[in-house]
């Protein structure tokens, strides 16, 4: 019986140590993989307070104009070319992005062949070659394509209307044939971006809730008018992310803009109020501002009217006090605008008129034009959105200094997109609409020619105000033919200094393209351009 007892408390000795160990290795698990682990920390992201009124449609034609190509677009997508954005001391030009290579035939200087890049992906996987370039073409030049997306094509319409035709090599060549030979392709394919073929394939008109590029960054889900989130491309062909995901929220009021900065819930904020600049700063907040080719104008109805006359025209232009506009109301984050562009740029004409602030001369001009008492006018403006700065306490100004000398304006203010829409259908006759007032990012050679040539009027470009001049033609036609960049640049600010004399716009200012961020956002390159790169930031 002792024998049998002893077994048994040794057994029950056993159990009793097996079942301890258990628990305890049970314990030791739960330390490092079970429920009750320390999760590891979560990596911040980045949170953007556009100035938009809603989120960027994620297509490779994004709406919410430029802004909308500034986060979205270039951030998902590549083009053949894309900007180089690394530098902040000089304007930025466009270097290779799909497109490794290419050379203009000797023979033939309309014929472009592009050598692709190899090994790179779309966010769904599928691979990139040449077969996608044209299916991305076909998508918005051929009206009979199966995919053809009326939408997406009217937004890059001005880049393909020196497109002849494209063919396929191999899978990692094509070529582009001009109608002209013509040195500006590089900037317009960079906004010919390239979907996944099999993404659009597959989801057809729900492709903007699946949307699948090869850039940077990747769609990971979007709710309109509050949201749109992407996450870094691990398998990126460039500089992979250094953040681990981009949230963009549309603030189109400045003001939220810059509360949610101040209380932590966004860590950039695009143009914040331009009064809280030095308490920003003050803060501890990073206050980024830099040149770029950029111009806050108004685009004058020439079709009928007074602003028919140039000296209309030209007495609105010296109507204008910039310099108080740009220091008082602005307080320094913009520059006068006195030409398309601004002084030290390539394309600004030294020789041009210079528009200095002169009410008097301005009045003369009215009266040597038939309007002694002045005349009555609706100006169409955004209440905010992409490169609009501060619209309505501008417009305010603007239209203090126009009633000045006796043009009485009415402000009639609408949301961005739908100024957008506006605009591109040009001006309804019959109406007292004199002006629209528009942003431009001239950020390529081709800026005179998208903005005063005949050739794009109406659908084809942003002419709305169908301005003309048969000497301005003539330079333009030169310019774009030419190769050599240095002659191409002669021809331009001989450009300039016509359309200055003939005052098509109301030039208003150059916004220094400012914007906040917090102080724990790192790497950030503030560039000379209307565009950013998102890829070289990290969050402390």
């Amino acid at each position: 019986m002792d024998k049998k007892r002893n077994l048994r408390k040794g057994l029950q000795t056993l159990i009793l140590s097996v079942v301890a160990l258990m628990v305890i290795a049970g314990c030791t698990k739960g330390a490092t993989e079970g429920p009750t682990a320390a999760a590891p920390a979560e990596k911040k992201p980045l949170v953007i307070a556009m100035s938009a009124a809603n989120v960027p449609l994620p297509d490779t034609s994004p709406t919410e104009a430029l802004e909308g190509w500034r986060f979205v677009g270039f951030q998902l997508y590549d083009g053949l070319t894309r900007w180089s954005l690394a530098q902040g001391d000089k304007p930025a030009e466009v270097g290779p992005g799909l497109a490794e290579t290419w050379e203009v035939s000797k023979e033939d200087p309309k014929l472009w062949t592009f050598h692709l890049r190899k090994n790179v992906k779309f966010h769904d996987g599928t691979p990139f070659n040449a077969d996608a370039v044209i299916f991305a073409m076909d998508r918005i030049k051929k009206q009979d394509s199966p995919f053809y997306n009326a939408r997406a094509a009217a937004s890059v319409l001005s880049y393909l209307k020196y497109i002849d035709s494209y063919k396929k090599v191999d899978d990692d060549t094509i070529q582009i044939t001009t109608k002209e030979p013509y040195s500006y392709l590089l900037y317009d394919i960079a906004f010919i971006l390239v979907p996944s073929p099999e993404a659009v394939t597959k989801y057809a008109q729900e492709y903007t809730n699946h949307p699948a590029g090869t850039g940077p960054f990747k769609f990971v889900s979007m709710k309109q008018g509050q949201e749109l989130v992407m996450e870094k491309n691990e398998q990126y062909w460039g500089a992979i992310p250094k953040v681990d995901k981009v949230i963009l929220r549309p603030m189109p009021d400045a003001s939220s803009r810059l509360a949610a900065l101040q209380t932590g819930d966004v860590n950039w904020a695009e143009i914040p109020p331009p009064e809280a600049v030095n308490q920003l700063k003050k803060s501890g907040f990073q206050v980024m501002l830099n040149n770029y080719p950029h111009i806050w104008t108004y685009v004058f109805n020439m079709a009928e009217g007074p602003w028919k006359d140039k000296r209309v025209r030209q007495a609105a232009n010296y109507a204008i006090d910039r310099e108080g506009l740009s220091k008082s109301l602005l307080n320094d984050v913009a520059k006068p605008a006195l030409q398309l562009f601004y002084p030290g740029h390539s394309w600004y004409s030294e020789s041009a008129v210079k528009y200095g602030y002169d009410p008097e001369k301005a009045k003369k001009l009215l009266a040597e034009a038939g309007y002694p008492n002045g005349f009555q006018t609706t100006f169409i403006v955004p209440t905010s959105g992409s490169g609009n700065m501060w619209p309505l306490p501008m417009n305010e100004f603007v239209q203090k200094n126009l009633k000045d000398i006796g043009i009485n304006v009415k402000i009639q203010a609408i949301e961005w997109q739908t100024l957008i829409t506006t605009f591109r259908t040009g001006f309804a006759p019959g109406t007292d609409v004199g002006a629209y007032n528009y942003s431009f990012a001239a950020i390529a050679p081709w800026a005179y020619e998208r903005y005063y040539a005949k050739s794009s009027f109406k659908p084809n470009g942003f002419n709305v105000g169908e301005y003309s001049n048969d000497q301005l033609e003539g330079l333009l036609e030169k310019a774009r033919q030419s190769f050599n960049p240095s002659e191409r640049d002669g021809y331009l600010r001989e450009a300039g200094t016509i359309v200055t004399e003939d005052a098509p716009w109301l030039f208003v200012a150059h916004d220094l393209n400012l914007r906040a961020l917090a102080k724990n956002v790192k790497g950030f390159i503030q560039p000379q351009s209307w565009f950013a790169d998102l890829t070289s930031i990290h969050i402390e």
